[in-house]
């Protein structure tokens, strides 16, 4: 018997039992649509977390070196020297000392003698955004180191009960007082996402606040890096020759081991799912099994007939067990399209995409296969052991 007619006699034979066909499929299907749907969302949340949180749209990846002074000593960690002899590492596209992306950090303070803990952005130039009363910081006032500041509504009623009480009074910040000269919106905004209560001259607040603003060095790598070895390179030059490499210690947190230690994590509890989830990969296999015994059972003249015209004992193995294969693969394969359409419906409502890759397809591919051999064995190998004469009997 040819390949060929193996395979189209098999395929008959699960047609002419569609029902039950369909039926032992469907554990097959459900196995299989539970591994695809856990396995792209976990691999979709584990490459959404290390796309945001290490490289940017371009590809360009950050890292952040803090020095952190001995004692108690407002000292700036970082001169223009330091950033020079950064800037001329070709590896790095950016260097920059700041409070974080965007000028903007929550700190302490006091008006009118109340608690705050405003969001404050460090003003490098004129600024008079989102201006309703008073007037703006000037360009003279950054020069100068002039202490002025602009405050939200809210932060002025908060404090004096009308913005109009709060012009040319006080608030301070982190023990230095900053005279108010304008009111701004309750929703002033910068970058896409940060609002902030009260704006001051950035020369003013890291003047009186080194320890916090200017302790922070942003470094920007061109795409392809090894960012963590290059930046630890750069930690231990400062901390060899930095300017203040005698006042305290340069300090780099490495995120991309974090990151990677967090993906193992999401790994490892994605893969104890889907074992979970295999179970009734096991449980569709022992279907399998018995519904191949009934057949053999119910097919034993059609297995005596062909090895009467001269089929072989190892034919009639391949046959039962090809059929058993077909039926595990076909039921894979609708498992696997069930549970990519799971997983991106599922997605649709998350935060990130499900993640599809040819692995998946593979492990839908090779796992039904091996179910099929190994659930159909057993019985394709009853079949073929079965005596002629005793069937003719």
């Amino acid at each position: 018997m040819q390949i060929r007619e193996l395979f189209v006699s098999a395929f008959r034979s699960l047609l002419s039992n569609k029902r039950r066909s369909i039926l032992t499929m469907i554990g097959i299907i459900i196995g299989i649509a539970s591994v695809i749907t856990i396995l792209a969302l976990g691999d979709g949340a584990r490459v959404a977390m290390m796309k945001n949180l290490q490289a940017s749209s371009s590809g360009q990846q950050s890292t952040e070196i803090t020095f952190a002074p001995k004692d108690e000593s407002k000292v700036a960690g970082f001169s223009d020297d330091d950033l020079n002899r950064i800037r001329e590492n070709n590896k790095v596209s950016h260097v920059s000392v700041q409070s974080d992306d965007h000028g903007i950090l929550s700190t302490e303070g006091l008006v009118n003698g109340k608690t705050i803990s405003p969001v404050v952005y460090l003003s490098q130039s004129a600024n008079n955004d989102h201006l309703i009363s008073g007037h703006g910081i000037s360009k003279r006032d950054s020069l100068v180191s002039n202490p002025v500041a602009l405050v939200s509504q809210s932060m002025a009623k908060r404090g004096y009960q009308s913005a109009n009480n709060a012009l040319n009074a006080g608030i301070e910040l982190n023990g230095t007082t900053y005279t108010i000269v304008g009111i701004i919106s309750n929703d002033a905004m910068r970058g896409s996402y940060n609002n902030y209560d009260v704006v001051v001259p950035r020369q003013v607040f890291e003047a009186n606040n080194a320890n916090i603003s200017a302790n922070t060095l942003k470094l920007t790598f061109a795409a392809g890096v090894n960012v963590s070895k290059e930046t630890q390179k750069i930690t231990d030059q400062l901390n060899s020759t930095g300017s203040q490499h005698n006042a305290g210690n340069y300090q780099f947190y490495d995120m991309a081991a974090m990151l990677k230690g967090v993906s193992a994590v999401i790994k490892g509890i994605t893969y104890f799912i889907v074992a979970v989830a295999g179970i009734s990969l096991f449980i569709a296999g022992i279907g399998v099994m018995n519904m191949m015994y009934i057949a053999v059972s119910e097919r034993t003249q059609e297995i005596g007939i062909r090895m009467a015209v001269g089929a072989s004992q190892q034919q009639i193995l391949w046959q039962f067990l090809i059929e058993a294969v077909m039926l595990t693969l076909s039921g894979g394969m609708i498992g696997y399209l069930a549970g990519l359409g799971i997983a991106m419906g599922v997605s649709a409502f998350l935060p990130f995409k499900a993640s599809v890759s040819i692995s998946t397809f593979l492990l839908a591919f090779g796992t039904s296969t091996i179910v099929g051999l190994v659930f159909g064995i057993l019985p394709a190998k009853t079949a073929s052991n079965k005596n002629l004469i005793d069937i003719l009997r």
